[in-house]
């Protein structure tokens, strides 16, 4: 009697600490499952929004809304990451690296060149999330404003195009470097964020970049998803090949990324590891093309996948998803009419005062050269 009555006050005293455990498990459970319908409402609202995948292919507008909450809602940081891929693979191609090389402006103003490119392409694509970032901020936004917006996009085209024209730059190395900026994405996201990209996202990155192509009067485009992806495999396998001039384009820029992880004191040992992670990045042909020193390890590859995975996990099941799209380009200039980012990616901050499209790059660039 006495044994059992003992017994009896022990289980006593643990109650208090199961039902600790029982509120914290049940608050998390509660939580994710939170989190899971959260995290889905963008995806289920494109898909009960534009059912058939075809009216993103036929809709430019579809296009735009979709490629914003996917490129700057969903999945902003690995979009960020494919598109910053796909301009280090362009150095690949010899006939796009001999240029760069050529221009001198990789190895002499590297920040300001690789802000230059990053910002020019933001004002191409966004626009829309700016859009939708201010109506919901301000609904009552005037009409004009929200069509500067458009115009922006625009005038960042023109700006590119007069600065291309001034090179002899062959039509199928266009078509690759804009068909980078859909592939690359597409794979980082596909690979490692929480989920999977819907085929009506893929057809709104395609849609998007196919008429920027267009407006940059780059001929015989690929006319659909399909031929775009074969379109990359193909030249891929024709045109990245080995060229000194390769490598004068990437070590600016590996050392330019280095500098944003790394103290100052640590930079060149960052730089030795960065030759040994950019081949688990890269495709083999790419790692060829650059003559690194060093194969891909298996140690790192599986390292940086295991972090990526990781990281999906976190996101899926514990992170709520971001309310407004991300987008470094403002919706406003300030009072000399000039926009100022809202963040920066690198040091120094170049742009700190703003800055108009048309004036984006070194006065010599402007007469003579082009960044990318």
């Amino acid at each position: 009697m006495e044994s059992l009555f003992a017994l009896t006050q022990d289980i006593l005293k643990e109650v208090p600490n199961l039902m600790t455990w029982t509120t914290v498990g049940g608050t998390v459970a509660i939580y994710m499952s939170i989190v899971r319908y959260m995290r889905y409402q963008n995806l289920n609202y494109i898909i009960k929004k534009y059912p058939d995948p075809q009216q993103v292919l036929d809709d430019l507008e579809i296009a735009k809304e979709i490629f914003a909450i996917t490129m700057k809602k969903e999945f902003p940081y690995l979009a960020r990451q494919g598109t910053e891929l796909a301009l280090f693979k362009t150095f690949t191609v010899p006939t796009i690296s001999k240029i760069l090389a050529g221009t001198g402006e990789f190895g002499n103003n590297c920040p300001r060149r690789a802000e230059d490119t990053e910002l020019i392409v933001s004002e191409m694509v966004d626009a829309t999330g700016r859009v939708m970032n201010q109506l919901e901020t301000n609904p009552n936004t005037p009409k004009k404003d929200i069509e500067e917006q458009y115009q922006r996009e625009r005038d960042a085209v023109t700006h590119l195009n007069n600065m291309h024209a001034k090179y002899r730059i062959l039509n199928d190395d266009y078509i690759y470097t804009a068909v980078l900026f859909v592939t690359e994405p597409v794979s980082w996201v596909n690979r490692f964020e929480w989920r999977k990209l819907d085929v009506r996202e893929i057809n709104a990155m395609f849609r998007v970049w196919y008429d920027i192509s267009i407006s940059m009067k780059i001929k015989d485009f690929p006319d659909t998803p399909e031929k775009l992806f074969q379109f990359k495999d193909l030249y891929g396998e024709k045109a990245v090949k080995y060229s000194p001039n390769n490598w004068k384009c990437g070590e600016p820029i590996t050392r330019l990324l280095i500098t944003r992880v790394f103290p100052s004191f640590l930079q060149e040992k960052g730089y030795q590891l960065m030759l040994k992670v950019i081949p688990s990045i890269l495709e083999p042909h790419d790692t060829k093309a650059f003559q690194l020193p060093y194969e891909e390890s298996k140690v790192i590859t599986r390292t940086i996948h295991g972090f990526l995975w990781l990281r999906a996990m976190v996101t899926r099941y514990f992170m709520l998803p971001r309310k407004k799209c991300a987008s470094r380009t403002p919706f406003y200039a300030n009072s000399e009419g000039k926009f100022v980012p809202e963040y920066f990616n690198y040091k120094p901050h170049i742009y700190k005062d703003g800055y108009r499209i048309p004036e984006l790059g070194p006065e010599k660039f402007l007469k003579q050269k082009c960044p990318f």
